[in-house]
């Protein structure tokens, strides 16, 4: 106690001011002085919003592979909405919105962990195997368009041939049109952001900025995924043919993501295939 009172002798010069300090400091930003305690109040709040700002851009970015993963499975499900549009089932045609029809195509939504597209043959590697139900020949799309083909699969994991390899083929559809053309990856003449279709007739009417789509005939992809854009076309004489190339509207220099396609009908399918 009594170095309690020892100290406060020391220092009552200070202590002092400081009570005199809160005082006036009391006073100045009370409720009765309006002025001042209106931007005391602004200060504060300001403050504050900041550092709730900081707080919640802070949990933002530790939540952001949870915000991923739920953006990817909508994802999934606006594509099975709007790649179902109009399906045969039975006898008759049934419409999206319908509750109780069979859907021809899901999609599961994975992550691409290993990307190559500067060699001769491109691979992907995805973060789903068999253990997720996943078989060869299976679609692989992307976010804007076509991706590639399942070709090997693993209990954790599956191989896939993208569009950027010299072995992946596809019948494809001129959008305008309809006209049916082959895709064709070149490696002398393409790099990963291109592609070249064969075999449309000479005589159709394609122009630059066309798109083509998917067919949907061999039952790896709906009918109408987008796969390029045209940027240069020239007529081969003595094919009569138009030789056309596109550009590819997925990036495969950055791919991250994609959604598996699952035919639910391809094994009926494939029965039908075989006599072609």
């Amino acid at each position: 106690m009594r170095n309690i009172i020892l100290l406060i002798q020391k220092y009552r010069n200070f202590l002092f001011f400081l009570f005199l300090e809160s005082t006036a400091l009391f006073f100045l930003f009370s409720a009765t002085n309006n002025y001042h305690h209106y931007h005391y109040l602004s200060s504060s709040n300001s403050l504050s919003a900041g550092l709730l700002n900081y707080q919640s851009s802070l949990f933002s970015y530790f939540s952001l592979s949870e915000v991923n993963n739920d953006l990817m499975i909508e994802n999934a499900y606006l594509k099975e909405q709007i790649l179902n549009k109009n399906l045969v089932v039975g006898k008759k045609f049934i419409k999206s919105n319908d509750t109780i029809y069979r859907k021809n195509f899901l999609f599961k939504e994975v992550n691409i962990v290993n990307s190559q597209f500067k060699f001769y043959k491109n691979n992907l590697i995805i973060n789903a195997g068999s253990q997720n139900g996943v078989v060869p020949k299976m679609g692989l799309i992307g976010t804007k368009g076509v991706i590639g083909i399942v070709t090997n699969v693993t209990k954790n994991y599956a191989t896939v041939r993208p569009v950027i390899n010299p072995n992946f083929g596809l019948k494809i559809l001129h959008q305008k049109t309809n006209a049916w053309g082959d895709l064709l990856w070149i490696p002398e003449k393409n790099n990963f952001n291109s592609v070249y279709v064969n075999n449309i007739p000479i005589y159709t009417k394609v122009h630059e900025n066309d798109f083509f789509v998917t067919s949907g005939a061999e039952g790896i992809y709906p009918k109408g995924v987008k796969i390029g854009r045209v940027i240069s076309i020239s007529k081969n004489i003595e094919d009569q043919t138009l030789d056309i190339e596109l550009k590819l509207e997925e990036n495969f220099s950055s791919l991250k993501i994609g959604f598996l396609v699952k035919n639910n009908f391809q094994e009926e399918l494939n029965k039908h295939l075989k006599f072609e």
